[in-house]
């Protein structure tokens, strides 16, 4: 699929990684992982069900990267409008654990990463206008980010950061940034066999 003009929503794990290895491999220019849209979904309906709000009334971001070096953007979050004091390290372990209670419980996701394909592409496709979280190619990797859409042109929507934040999302970009490599030294050398940890 080379020099592939169309839209491409990435939902493999590692997604962040497909994502970019998709997008480099193709030369496709509209390559978008659903990683932190989960995330932030995930993000949100954990605070909501907290501190007992409908859910339409948080607004927060997961960022950076689907996986344990996701940075929850609590200092920009606000419910009802108004800043919030959110719990980071008990909602960092809920996001953590959701996907392994899910596993255990009924053995897949039903409706998450479809949601996030189907409000993807509508966005990217220019159905609908709106914000969303998605991996993307970003200042020298791939990082889940805010992005706005506007007539299914995305542009980068980042939030404000704290030190604390802005830390781990260079954590979240380096491991990002190594793992990369080493998937592109496996391809380059097929015959380095590569064990799973």
């Amino acid at each position: 699929m080379s020099h592939y003009p169309g839209t491409v929503l990435m939902v493999t794990n590692p997604v962040d990684l497909m994502t970019r290895l998709f997008a480099e491999q193709s030369g496709c220019p509209r390559v978008f992982g659903i990683g932190s849209n989960l995330d932030t979904a995930r993000y949100r309906h954990t605070l909501a069900r907290l501190i007992c709000v409908p859910v339409d009334a948080v607004r927060g971001h997961v960022i950076g990267e689907h996986g344990d070096n996701a940075v929850v953007c609590a200092s920009s979050t606000t419910v009802h409008g108004r800043p919030v004091i959110v719990p980071v390290e008990r909602i960092r372990e809920e996001i953590t654990l959701r996907p392994g209670r899910i596993s255990a419980g009924i053995g897949r996701t039903r409706s998450g990463p479809a949601g996030a394909v189907v409000s993807a592409l509508r966005l990217a496709l220019g159905l609908d206008d709106g914000l969303t979280e998605l991996s993307t190619l970003y200042r020298g990797g791939c990082l889940g980010v805010p992005l706005r859409f506007f007539a299914g042109l995305p542009q980068p929507c980042m939030p404000s950061l704290d030190e604390a934040e802005q830390r781990q999302l260079l954590l979240a970009r380096d491991k990002l940034r190594t793992a990369y490599q080493a998937v592109r030294e496996v391809l380059s050398h097929p015959s380095v066999s590569v064990r799973n940890p």
